[in-house]
């Protein structure tokens, strides 16, 4: 087996296991502090962040959003968000997941709620599920999500004007992958590694626009332009 299979295969073992965690454990919503990412930090992250490290620390150096940078002697790095979406965990919404990027090698992004995952490596690109057959369907491609919707209103009310539906789920990494069914997605924030690398890359064909708070990212060209002039009035 390949290192990069064997990547992915220890990553959607980690996976499995924070999903049990969550079933079973008891006090994951205590916070603990903040995060190298600068987040509040809840016993759920941390818990995550350990099995994800013990696991996939043979593979590279590691950049986690809890824990920062872990020189584990190697060439390539591996970015962790152990949990991407934890205030939606935490407050029962189903829509979190974790989000792993092996530098220049592979991605990995599950969303912890229902089991869907996305694989991409130098050879394949792959969405399914850890439990069933993943739905798919002949998608319209006319809805956006929109990251950090609550926190940029005058972009909400331009969407408004030009009869945009959008929705804000809360996990952006999981917006970013998801996306690529969607007419676009949308964030204004802080951008940070852990949170879009491993996005990034398993939808690198897609159309991106990258300003210092803003990302724009959508399967058509089109699209993105219109967006992006939408936004930019």
């Amino acid at each position: 087996m390949s290192i990069t299979s064997s990547f992915i295969d220890a990553t959607l073992c980690c996976s499995l296991k924070v999903i049990r965690v969550l079933h079973e454990e008891l006090n994951l919503f205590e916070e603990k502090g903040i995060g190298f990412g600068g987040d509040r930090s809840l016993n759920i992250d941390l818990i995550a962040e350990k099995i994800f490290i013990k696991k996939l620390s043979e593979f590279g150096n590691i950049l986690s959003e809890e824990a920062g940078f872990i020189d584990n002697g190697k060439e390539k790095k591996i970015v962790i968000d152990p949990i991407d979406g934890s205030y939606n965990v935490s407050n029962h919404i189903p829509y979190f997941g974790c989000s792993i990027y092996f530098e220049d090698t592979a991605s990995v992004v599950v969303n912890l709620s229902n089991g869907d995952y996305f694989i991409r490596d130098e050879n394949t690109k792959i969405f399914d599920n850890l439990f069933r057959k993943p739905f798919k369907s002949n998608f319209r491609h006319d809805v956006i999500l929109f990251e950090k919707a609550y926190k940029n209103p005058d972009i909400v009310a331009k969407l408004a004007k030009h009869n945009l539906k959008f929705r804000a789920p809360g996990a952006l990494s999981l917006s970013l992958c998801y996306g690529e069914s969607a007419k676009a997605v949308i964030y204004k924030g802080e951008i940070r590694e852990f949170d879009i690398a491993a996005a990034k890359f398993y939808n690198q064909e897609c159309f991106w626009h990258f300003e210092d708070d803003l990302i724009v990212m959508s399967p058509k060209k089109e699209d993105l332009k219109e967006v992006i002039s939408i936004i930019k009035e």
